[in-house]
C-alpha cells in the first residue's frame, strides 16, 4: 500500500452532498455528538487495522452566526507508524440553520509531505475561496463558483444525514452534488445499492443501507495520482473508483461502515464508538 493511498480512502467516502428536505435546524445530530472508527487494510488474505479516526460535532457562534463546529482527528496505529507516519486534522464550520458552510481547515501530514487547505465562503457556500498549501508545490489561491453549494469534504458526512434518504432508497436513481478537496471541485453521483445486516467487531451487528459514490474530478483540476496525498484508484479523465458506505436505518442516519479500493487493496472503516448523538444508535445483535 502506498503511503499515499490512506487519505484519500478517509476523505473520498465522506465527499458528497444531497438536498436537504429536513426544515431549518431540524438534523439527526447535535452537538455532543461523537463517533470514532477503525481504519483496516486489506489485500487478499491480508488484514490489519492500520489507523483510527473520531468525528466530534459541538455548537459555536463563528462570526455572529449559530454553527455546528466538526472536529475530525485520525492517525496511523504505532505499528503502521513506524513505516510511515500519518496525522490528519479537519475543521469545519457550517450553519447550525441551514448547513451553509462557513469556513473549513485541513492539515495531514504523511512523512516528510504535508498539505494544508484554508476555505471561506460567500454567496450562500456558492463561492469558495480556497487558499492551498503542500510541499510539494507553492502556495495557490483558487475561487470556485457554482450555481449550488460547494461543501467541504468533510461537511458533506452531516448534510447526507440530514436528507431524506427514503426518497433515494424507495424511488431510485442518483442524487448529484459539488464536494471540494484541494484546488480541486468533484461532481458526485450517489445511488442506493441494498440493504444489508453488517457486523462491527466492536459493538455488535447492524441494520445499514448501502450507498455507492461515483466521483468526477470537474475540468482545470489536478490529476489526483500525481498527488503525494491522494491516491485512491483512478484514471486519467478524473474519474475516481467507486467509494461505498453503509448507513443505519434508524433517524440518526450515522455512517456505521465505508470502503474504499486503492491502488492495491482496500481500505475499509468501521464504527468503534458513538455517542452524544440526538437518536440512539442500537445494534441489531
Amino acid at each position: 500500500m502506498r503511503r499515499s493511498d490512506l487519505i484519500l480512502a478517509v476523505t473520498a467516502f465522506l465527499a458528497f452532498f444531497l438536498p436537504i428536505n429536513a426544515s431549518a435546524g431540524d438534523f439527526p445530530f447535535q452537538g455532543g455528538e461523537k463517533c470514532s472508527y477503525k481504519l483496516n487494510y486489506k489485500l487478499g488474505v491480508i488484514s490489519a487495522d492500520i489507523a483510527k479516526l473520531e468525528m466530534n460535532i459541538t455548537e459555536e457562534t463563528y462570526k455572529g452566526t449559530p454553527c455546528f463546529r466538526l472536529l475530525t482527528k485520525g492517525a496511523t496505529s504505532n505499528l503502521v507508524g513506524n513505516l510511515v507516519k500519518v496525522n490528519y486534522f479537519y475543521d469545519s464550520r457550517f450553519s447550525s440553520d441551514d448547513l451553509t458552510p462557513l469556513n473549513f481547515f485541513r492539515e495531514q501530514t504523511e512523512g516528510d509531505y504535508w498539505a494544508k487547505n484554508s476555505y471561506t465562503w460567500t454567496n450562500g457556500g456558492k463561492r469558495l475561496s480556497a487558499h492551498v498549501d503542500k510541499s510539494t508545490r507553492g502556495v495557490r489561491d483558487t475561487v470556485f463558483t457554482a450555481s449550488s453549494p460547494i461543501y467541504d469534504v468533510i461537511e458533506a458526512l452531516y448534510v447526507i444525514r440530514a436528507h431524506d434518504l427514503a426518497s433515494l432508497k424507495e424511488k431510485g436513481g442518483q442524487m448529484h452534488c459539488l464536494a471540494a478537496l484541494d484546488c480541486n471541485v468533484y461532481d458526485i453521483y450517489v445511488s442506493y445499492v441494498k440493504s444489508e445486516n453488517k457486523k462491527a467487531p466492536e459493538m455488535g451487528t447492524f441494520a445499514t443501507d448501502k450507498y455507492c459514490m461515483q466521483m468526477y474530478r470537474r475540468d482545470g483540476g489536478e490529476v489526483l495520482s500525481k498527488e503525494s496525498a491522494i491516491a485512491v484508484s483512478g484514471s486519467p479523465d478524473g474519474r475516481v473508483a467507486p467509494v461505498y458506505l453503509w448507513t443505519s436505518t434508524g433517524e440518526d442516519k450515522t455512517i456505521l461502515f465505508f470502503s474504499a479500493p486503492v491502488a492495491v487493496g482496500s481500505i475499509n472503516g468501521r464504527i468503534t464508538s458513538v455517542s452524544g448523538g440526538r437518536y440512539p444508535v442500537e445494534p441489531i445483535k
